[in-house]
């Protein structure tokens, strides 16, 4: 009796697993086979229309998380990431985990089933500065690159140089033309706990021209040399300080001055991006060649919108045309609330979706959404603001509105501690909504520009957009309230054609409209959020 029941249980147990198993292999997406983009920027796998909808470098233990999110892709890799060797090895962990991979390139992923797309390395446009400036530390000297050297001499008394230790530290500064100097000057950081310069002294050929004793206060301390010094190279040393807590301490500038008051040692830097159109370019023209099958994505920063005043009119003008050449697939990030504590910041995931739409045409463009607060730069978690179901199914919506054929999700947070998928429950359920929908909805997004036009204006100016689309003979229309002022509005929907007495449904709200002629109006709360379906 014993045995039967032990047999018994067994059984179920291998059912249940089976059962398990069979569901999961029955959710897994279809081998790639072929990935094509159309005309109208959809993307097409296996000749049938796809939404990509893709969490941004995952471990793989979030991969059932992102699965139940609603989710069908994974962008990115880093080395060794999930346990694994090499991206080839993570590909494989991707396929078996129910998802699509948009990989960097390699060529092992060639003809990989699990293989959508490649892509290159983030945000090449990402602006930093360099110096042309050559200044070299003494070999005693700890380097902190988030303070690099050459900002002793950028003109700016408000940046610094770390010396690490302080005391005793030495520099050497080359030029690339002799200059004449009359006067040296220093300005110094004072921060607690770190210790300051008390004396600095400038050589020249190994002698000695100028020591100066300085005070500990900020601002830019000049001197008189007792004669003109020429010299192409200059070595600074710091002989004394006034202890702190640390060992280390900086130093804002170090000048020297012509007869006509020119700093001679002042070397500005350059903003430049992490990696030029030319560096993208090459890359994209190897993968092509290695690989003709799948498209290559590109992600860009925020920065050609001029609202940003990164670059110049100039300098997008020569960037982004440039940038646009070296992929098939443009996206961009922006995150008004995890980057910038600034929710009315929000519309500008619906403009900054339809300027790269704009530029990019007729390659297909994604937007990265944020997904929770959390980040590195936006103060103390608790100041910081909640990115909320509501902002999220607006940013989806306002960046599909105007033209974005793919989301992809940002779910990485750093506070109260690190995690890739840190969405909150609340957030997670928002998103499997707002991607079930997507998924279910995919071939009316994708769908034809309809033959009659379509508008919509709301009352008051408050900003509402959509965007129209014919599919299987019916008129959709996908509308969002993105007002940064949070105002409720009623929005007039404007259908050449559109008979009066026409049923419009209101798709996943149970409810209905009775159009008037060529027309119907709703109501749009705060970020709202509407889908209407005509018939045919």
């Amino acid at each position: 009796m014993v045995k039967i029941l032990i047999v018994g249980a067994g059984l179920a147990l291998v059912l249940v697993l089976l059962a398990d198993l069979a569901a999961a292999e029955e959710a897994r997406p279809a081998p790639i086979e072929k990935v094509e983009i159309q005309p109208n920027r959809a993307f097409h796998v296996n000749g049938k229309p796809f939404f990509p909808l893709m969490a941004w470098l995952q471990d793989a233990k979030y991969f059932p998380a992102i699965r139940a999110c609603g989710m069908n892709t994974v962008a990115g890799y880093w080395p060794k990431s999930s346990g694994t060797q090499d991206v080839a090895e993570y590909l494989d962990l991707v396929d078996k985990g129910g998802l699509y991979g948009v990989m960097p390139f390699d060529p092992r992923l060639k003809g990989r089933p699990a293989l959508l797309a490649y892509i290159h390395g983030d945000e090449p446009d990402l602006p930093h500065e360099v110096s042309d400036a050559e200044v070299e530390p003494a070999k005693n000297l700890q380097i902190n690159r988030k303070a690099p050297l050459w900002k002793v001499l950028d003109g700016d008394l408000s940046s610094w140089s770390v010396l690490d230790p302080l005391e005793g530290a030495s520099l050497t500064i080359r030029l690339k033309q002799p200059v004449t100097a009359v006067g040296v000057g220093v300005a110094l950081t004072v921060s607690k706990g770190l210790s300051v310069v008390k004396e600095m002294s400038f050589e020249v050929d190994g002698t000695e021209i100028f020591k100066a004793t300085l005070a500990a206060k900020k601002g830019l301390q000049r001197f008189d040399l007792a004669k003109p010094a020429t010299f192409k190279e200059l070595k600074v040393n710091v002989p004394a300080v006034t202890p702190g807590d640390q060992v280390w301490g900086s130093v804002g500038e170090i000048a020297a001055f012509d007869k006509d008051g020119k700093n001679v040692l002042l070397s500005p830097p350059r903003t430049v991006p992490r990696a030029t159109p030319a560096e993208t370019l090459e890359p994209y023209k190897a993968m092509k060649a290695a690989d003709p099958s799948r498209p290559v994505f590109m992600t860009l920063t925020a920065h050609f919108d001029p609202f940003f005043k990164k670059w110049s009119d100039e300098q997008r003008s020569q960037l982004y045309p440039e940038y646009i050449k070296a992929a098939d697939v443009l996206g961009y990030d922006v995150y008004p609330i995890y980057g910038w504590n600034k929710p009315e910041w929000l519309y500008l995931v619906h403009d900054c979706t339809d300027r790269l739409v704009k530029m990019a045409a007729p390659r297909p463009v994604y937007a990265w959404i944020e997904t929770s607060k959390g980040g590195q730069w936006t103060g103390d978690l608790e100041k910081q603001k909640d990115v909320t179901p509501e902002h999220i199914r607006a940013e989806v919506w306002m960046a599909v509105c105007r033209g974005a054929t793919a989301i992809g999700y940002f779910t990485h947070i750093w506070k109260p501690e690190y995690s890739p998928f840190g969405v909150p429950e609340a957030n997670r359920e928002a998103l499997r909504r707002i991607d079930e929908q997507i998924t279910r909805l995919t071939a009316a997004i994708l769908g034809d520009d309809p033959k009659r036009a379509v508008t919509i204006e709301a009352e008051g100016g408050v900003k509402v957009d959509a965007m129209a689309r014919a599919s299987g003979g019916d008129l959709y229309v996908f509308a969002v309230n993105y007002d940064e002022t949070l105002k409720e509005a009623r929005a007039t929907v404007r259908a050449e054609g559109l008979a009066a007495g026409t049923e419009v449904i209101v798709v996943d709200e149970n409810r209905t409209l009775r159009s008037g002629d060529g027309q119907f109006a709703d109501t749009f709360a705060p970020l709202a959020v509407h889908i209407y379906r005509v018939a045919k």
